[in-house]
């Protein structure tokens, strides 16, 4: 059994981090880029499931990863709490990988719903440190009937979002509870929220 599997097992069997990853996931994929190793991580609500290899079910989201990457977050986790940078570093490695499985969701690219929200084709990302600093620079584009998640800022945006950790989660929340309902009630509702809180987090530039 390889230490990051090891390492993996362990955050498994930590209460603080079974509830802090609770409503982001249900079943994602973890690369460890510097080894080739893959794993399953499948959320039960009040445990989490750890399986080497990928799983045939499509996954919430796939996130790359370094050995190092999982040392620091069993480091995070080691005393049963998570402080606003440990926080910052988790969300800093999802940021991507949550947006990229958000639109490619099938009602995410519905015209009826996309009318309703008024998504922008072209916008900007940013998620703020503990500081409050701008990092982890994004655009997204829409073109030939797919979104483009790009690092870093490019062209002129119609606008630019700025996001905490907290902001991003509870977006990814809300997301994956409107998507497991499968009810096209819960994915209006969610895109009125959504139209308001963008709104919320759009500076001028």
């Amino acid at each position: 059994m390889s230490s990051n599997l090891l390492q993996l097992q362990e955050l498994a069997h930590k209460s603080s981090a079974v509830e802090w990853f609770k409503g982001l996931f249900n079943q994602v994929h973890m690369e460890i880029t510097d080894t080739g190793e893959k794993f399953t991580l499948v959320h039960h609500g009040n445990s989490v499931e750890i399986s080497s290899g990928f799983r045939a079910a499509k996954p919430n989201f796939v996130i790359p990863l370094e050995s190092e990457n999982i040392n620091r977050l069993t480091a995070a986790f080691s005393d049963n709490t998570i402080g606003a940078q440990e926080q910052y570093r988790i969300v800093k490695f999802m940021l991507k990988p949550c947006l990229k499985a958000a639109l490619e969701m099938p009602i995410l690219n519905n015209k009826t719903l996309l009318k309703i929200v008024k998504v922008d084709k072209h916008w900007q990302e940013a998620l703020l440190d503990p500081q409050g600093n701008e990092d982890e620079q994004v655009t997204i584009i829409h073109v030939n009937k797919q979104w483009l998640v790009i690092p870093g800022y490019h062209g002129t945006p119609q606008r630019r979002l700025l996001l905490t950790p907290d902001q991003l989660m509870d977006f990814q929340r809300r997301v994956l509870a409107a998507d497991a309902s499968g009810k096209v009630a819960d994915w209006v509702k969610l895109a009125r929220w959504y139209v308001k809180w963008r709104e919320q987090i759009t500076i001028k530039l």
